[in-house]
């Protein structure tokens, strides 16, 4: 039992933090700071929007609103570097959050699904508790869902406070970790509790290099190598892979992002550009846009939007604001804008 023990002690220990304690409070910004806030908890870039909407309102239980398109706002074509594209988006959001999930259909420019795997840099994973595992991961399966995790449903660890996991990935290559801790949050009765991200990365002291040193994450844990066969298993990887993780927080917020490593397995770097399903993006509010550019690109990145340069874009009413799209060394796309 040892190794199972070891599996959720390394991936979950978050969680398994929270369903003891009370989430933590937002972190106290430093003046040292780029980051200072988020937007929506994350962008999925996907084939059909409604598809999409169906996967995430009726298999994960987040609540949809209604659609958007950038057909008249030429800067956000620019801030992605698609002044020809069609874009069309919608937010779903956990019942008990105010942050929601952006999910963005782009077309009119070639695109291709990227397919990536759990353990190539790239990937991107949402962890979600929910109150009945096997309910909404069967709910995902109906709409499209395929398990990842070895064996076809979720994993258990622990005795007293037993925590049951399952990897499901959807339509467009995403990934999904749901999570049901023996002892639940307080939270609605049905739907997502909470939700927190994870990026697989190539080098976990390079990513912790860019997003805590440079940018401004809060480092919550960091772990060294693991060698867990129950941890492949949930991920859906062959034994003899070991990964290590940072769980960091997004300063002057109380969004959970974690970086993992692997080793051990195949690890094929899959490129992709923001209109392939599958691509991911978080956008991010910051102190000095030009300073925060400048920490991606100098690590390895670069600047996505048109013209390689911040832009000017609609901030309400008569107001605008600077923002620039980026690529990290690992594939994500970051949206900065200025606060």
């Amino acid at each position: 039992m040892r190794a199972l023990g070891v599996l959720l002690i390394v991936l979950l220990q978050p969680i398994a933090i929270r369903t003891q304690v009370r989430a933590p409070e937002r972190p106290p910004l430093a003046a040292t700071d780029l980051v200072v806030g988020s937007e929506h908890l994350v962008s999925l870039t996907v084939a059909s929007l409604e598809r999409a909407l169906a996967f995430y309102r009726d298999g994960v239980g987040l609540q949809a609103e209604g659609t958007s398109n950038g057909d008249s706002n030429a800067p956000l074509r620019q801030l992605f570097g698609l002044p020809d594209a069609h874009l069309r988006w919608a937010v779903a959001r956990p019942p008990a959050m105010t942050a929601g999930i952006e999910i963005m259909e782009i077309s009119g420019t070639p695109a291709r699904r990227l397919g990536r795997r759990v353990q190539q840099p790239g990937a991107f994973m949402l962890l979600v508790t929910v109150r009945d595992v096997d309910a909404v991961m069967q709910r995902m399966k109906a709409v499209g869902g395929t398990v990842v995790t070895t064996g076809g449903g979720p994993v258990t660890a622990g005795r007293a406070n037993p925590l049951r996991a399952v990897v499901v990935r959807d339509t467009d290559g995403h990934f999904i970790e749901l999570l049901q801790p023996g002892t639940l949050p307080d939270g609605p009765a049905s739907g997502a509790i909470d939700v927190r991200l994870r990026l697989t990365v190539d080098d976990l002291d390079h990513a912790v290099a860019l997003y805590r040193d440079a940018l401004g994450f809060h480092q919550v844990s960091i772990s060294g190598f693991v060698a867990d066969r129950t941890g492949m298993d949930l991920l859906g990887l062959p034994p003899g892979g070991e990964y290590r993780y940072a769980s960091l927080q997004v300063p002057g917020t109380k969004l959970s992002m974690e970086l993992i490593e692997f080793r051990g397995v195949e690890r094929q770097h899959v490129d992709g550009r923001i209109q392939d399903p599958g691509s991911t993006r978080l956008q991010l509010q910051v102190r000095d846009l030009d300073a925060a550019v400048r920490a991606v690109v100098n690590t390895g990145g670069a600047v996505v939007s048109t013209g390689a340069v911040p832009l000017e874009l609609p901030g309400g009413g008569d107001a605008t604001v600077r923002g620039a799209m980026v690529r990290d060394p690992d594939n994500l796309f970051l949206v900065f804008v200025a606060r």
